[in-house]
């Protein structure tokens, strides 16, 4: 994340719970709100909010303003160590996908996603 994107007047919303920005860290930055977001205790606590919310995102998404993320996809045979290595190295922005080929000899059951944090 960079601060650098913000204006002087400039908030950071951050969604999750892991490896948030620090009070030092933030400190060090000129930004002058911040807000560490966790999005089950949200629903939880304000769920007349969360339903603005996603009522807006979902009308945003159907006019075409909003657009997914980008997405890397590497081919299980042959890009799987590299997926990992953006993984690791923690620069993607997105999602990382492996792709795990067709091959025809079971049938297919729907779509199979597996994720993680």
């Amino acid at each position: 994340c960079s601060f650098a994107l913000l204006r002087e007047d400039g908030c950071l919303g951050e969604i999750g719970k892991r490896a948030v920005w620090s009070y030092a860290r933030l400190a060090s930055a000129s930004v002058s709100r911040y807000v560490a977001i966790a999005l089950d205790s949200t629903m939880e606590q304000e769920p007349d909010w969360m339903t603005g919310t996603l009522q807006i995102l979902s009308a945003r998404a159907a006019a075409g303003v909003l657009h997914g993320l980008p997405l890397q996809m590497f081919e299980l045979e042959s890009g799987v160590h590299a997926a990992f290595r953006t993984l690791q190295g923690g620069t993607n922005t997105g999602k990382v996908v492996v792709r795990i080929p067709f091959t025809g000899s079971a049938p297919a059951h729907g779509t199979h996603l597996i994720s993680g944090g």
